[in-house]
């Protein structure tokens, strides 16, 4: 005998007759008439071709195969009663996980206080933060195993761009090594010093590559390094003047260093949010990039301001 044709219903209507051995008080506990739960069962056991139940005038007992049929479909009930709170706990953000590449320039300024905000609200769900270059970001994403990315560039079809912040280069040295400060710098005057340098495959290092050709400006590269704080500790250390995005040093960096913006050319960049077109966000990962987006918007309000 197939079992195409019994549900959940037959399942939940035997499970309550069986614990509560009465059938009014069984229809009571899963909200149907006593009928309704009556004919229920009756079709359950026509469906398996045995008596689950003996029923007499003043009680309902299990059968042996009543008996065995319940154990085998309390298991089942169990296992699915399990799997829907699973669920609903996933889109409810009770559990489940967050997973995020982005620049190290956003890591050091931005998400830290996004990430602790989100949690304090989503204290179940677990966060990975992977703090890598623009190209690793980029194949984090391709490959799926981030939720989404946030990086720079023109990616083409296989990602899809979200624009959610510009930034732009600066350069950052000791005050002793320009004692003048300049608000602004161009490539050309930055030629004249050491410069520490990002390393290859971060978005940084294109971009400054790129302003650099455009304006026939030669750089003395001294130093590669490829974490932001490495930069900026051998900056402090007046080895060089190192060139960062402003982004990356939203915080104060301290009394020793200054911070001029490059020009001839200005050298920006997008900021945009990087997902796969054909992947569904996750809960978590939508309500974070909520968050995201309206933080990005207070900061391009107060830059406009």
């Amino acid at each position: 005998m197939s079992a195409d044709r019994i549900t959940l219903k037959h399942l939940r209507a035997f499970r309550a007759v069986a614990h509560h051995g009465h059938f009014t008080r069984a229809a009571e506990s899963i909200g149907v008439s006593q009928p309704a739960l009556s004919a229920l069962v009756s079709q359950l056991e026509d469906e398996l071709s045995v008596r689950l139940l003996a029923r007499t005038t003043r009680a309902v007992e299990i059968t042996a195969a009543g008996r065995d049929f319940l154990a085998a479909s309390s298991r089942v009930l169990t296992e699915l009663d399990h799997a829907v709170q699973e669920a609903r706990d996933y889109a409810e953000l009770k559990r489940g996980r967050l997973r995020i590449a982005a620049l190290p320039s956003l890591c050091n300024a931005l998400l830290p206080e996004l990430v602790r905000r989100f949690l304090d609200q989503h204290p179940g769900i677990a966060v990975s933060l992977h703090d890598i270059a623009g190209d690793e970001v980029i194949d984090l994403v391709e490959t799926g195993q981030v939720d989404f990315g946030l990086g720079y560039g023109s990616i083409g079809d296989r990602i899809s761009t979200e624009p959610l912040l510009k930034d732009r280069l600066i350069a950052i040295a000791r005050k002793d090594l320009v004692p003048e400060q300049p608000r602004t710098i161009s490539w050309i005057a930055l030629s004249r010093f050491d410069i520490i340098h990002m390393s290859h495959g971060t978005s940084i290092r294109r971009l400054m590559e790129d302003a650099a050709h455009q304006a026939h400006a030669e750089l003395r590269i001294v130093m590669e390094p490829n974490q932001l704080p490495a930069a900026l500790a051998y900056a402090r250390a007046g080895l060089g003047i190192t060139v960062l995005s402003s982004l990356s040093v939203a915080e104060e960096i301290g009394d020793e260093l200054f911070a001029a913006t490059l020009v001839e050319p200005v050298a920006e960049r997008t900021i945009s949010i990087l997902t796969r077109p054909d992947r569904v966000l996750t809960p978590a990962a939508a309500t974070f990039l909520t968050l995201l987006r309206e933080a990005a918007a207070e900061l391009r309000a107060s830059a406009a301001g």
